[in-house]
């Protein structure tokens, strides 16, 4: 017999036990068999079927060693996701993931199921970041998102019979709206932005004119970095390189440049400037902190795309325009941005006047 099987007698009862180790669930197995003690031919069939539960296991053994998500989820990743960003987005999902699978003891895809996925929301919610910020729900759920993404391999890969990722239910948490920038906290950015940085050579002044860009033009903060080749002072163009799937997929859009970027590219192209600004491997994180330093936390670096939107609505200009302006592509995107009020209607109600007795 092999040496991780046995049989033996428990009590007074009246049927053989059979002992093996079950390598899904990494634990000793204890089973009754259908053979009892008093038939002659009892011993001996307990005896085959825990040789027949040891080979089997020993099999079944060989192939979770293939199927452990050690030996092929992370590599998966890594060929799926050829852009830089997105795979590291995904990596950043995937380690939490892989972290609560090995303590909840859940080698394989196929011992996955769906209450280990809810579980796994207020399991992620609850876990300390080093900067103390909170983990919060939406986080959790793109973690949830990329295990899907490995079990739907799982389940081609023939590692599981099903996804219980797919369609959980799990609704996500509504997003804080992001404000327009008021002209006191524009001035106040500016202000703040000059202390910090106005005693530096102008091509290390990246926050700056990071800010002065989106704040002109409704960009993005990841397309400030504009190539100085990209500008073009003489048509009054600019060219930026959008969001997209992969380098071959990113969206190329020439706009408008305005005018009031025209001094600080001069003065950049003067210094030697190869782009606008070069943006540290954290400026999200830069930006953040900076907001909160200033007493203006409630704001964000994105912020400056829903002014420059909300004040092409404000001042009439036909969406059709303002889309190809900031390079959204989706109506429905587009009028996300919007924050008109009110008191910003008037056309509105003037337009209606003779509806009046």
């Amino acid at each position: 017999m092999p040496a991780d099987a046995s049989i033996y007698k428990r009590g007074n009862r009246p049927n053989w036990y059979i002992s093996y180790f079950d390598p899904v669930s990494r634990k000793r197995v204890h089973r009754v068999t259908p053979f009892r003690v008093d038939d002659p031919a009892g011993h001996r069939k307990a005896f085959d079927m825990a040789v027949e539960k040891s080979v089997a296991a020993k099999h079944q053994r060989q192939f979770v060693k293939k199927e452990a998500w050690e030996n092929w989820a992370e590599d998966f990743l890594r060929a799926h996701y050829l852009h830089p960003k997105t795979l590291q987005r995904m990596l950043n999902g995937w380690k939490p993931v892989h972290r609560y699978l090995a303590e909840k003891g859940i080698s394989i895809p196929a011992a996955l199921t769906y209450q280990h996925v809810c579980d796994y929301v207020p399991w992620r919610i609850g876990q300390g970041r080093r900067s103390l910020r909170p983990i919060h729900r939406n986080t959790a759920l793109f973690d949830v998102k990329t295990l899907g993404v490995v079990m739907r391999e799982a389940v081609r890969r023939g590692y599981a019979q099903g996804n219980p990722c797919h369609r959980t239910g799990l609704k996500r948490a509504s997003p804080k709206q992001k404000p327009e920038i008021t002209k006191d906290e524009l001035a106040k950015i500016r202000s703040e932005l000059a202390k910090r940085e106005a005693h530096l050579p102008v091509t290390q002044r990246w926050m700056t004119v990071c800010f002065e860009v989106a704040i002109h033009q409704g960009c993005r903060l990841t397309e400030t970095a504009v190539p100085m080749e990209a500008v073009d002072l003489d048509a009054n163009t600019i060219r930026f390189s959008a969001k997209g799937r992969g380098d071959e997929g990113r969206k190329v859009f020439t706009t408008q440049l305005h005018p009031g970027l025209k001094p600080l590219i001069k003065e950049l192209q003067a210094a030697g400037a190869q782009h606008l600004c070069q943006l540290p491997k954290m400026a999200s994180k830069d930006w953040w902190l900076f907001f909160r330093e200033v007493g203006l936390g409630h704001l964000c670096f994105h912020c400056t795309r829903v002014t420059v939107i909300t004040q092409l609505a404000r001042a009439g200009v036909p969406i059709q325009q303002a889309m190809r302006f900031v390079g959204h592509a989706s109506a429905m995107v587009h009028q996300i941005y919007q924050r008109l009020q009110a008191p910003d209607l008037s056309a509105a109600v003037a337009a209606l006047g003779g509806l009046s007795a």
